[in-house]
């Protein structure tokens, strides 16, 4: 099965993350880079990673606006 490829903004199903009733978590898709997926809740706040394969489009697609991408963080400081 081919990998899920979602747009910026779009809200995904986690399949690699679990609310505390065991449902896939739902977040809004903001990259992927160095081959994790970075997503964060739809109200805001941090950003998690997960692997590609996890990502799943919802039944009806959603979308939030997403003005700028956010950079991953780094321990790397300059």
């Amino acid at each position: 099965m081919p990998i899920y490829s979602p747009t910026v903004g779009e809200v995904v199903r986690d399949l690699g993350h679990r609310d505390f009733t065991g449902k896939p978590i739902e977040a809004v898709y903001m990259d992927t880079l160095a081959k994790l997926a970075y997503l964060r809740p739809e109200s805001g706040g941090c950003e998690w990673t997960t692997k590609p394969e996890h990502i799943q489009p919802l039944a009806e697609p959603r979308f939030i606006n997403v003005q700028h991408p956010s950079r991953p963080r780094t321990a790397d400081v300059a």
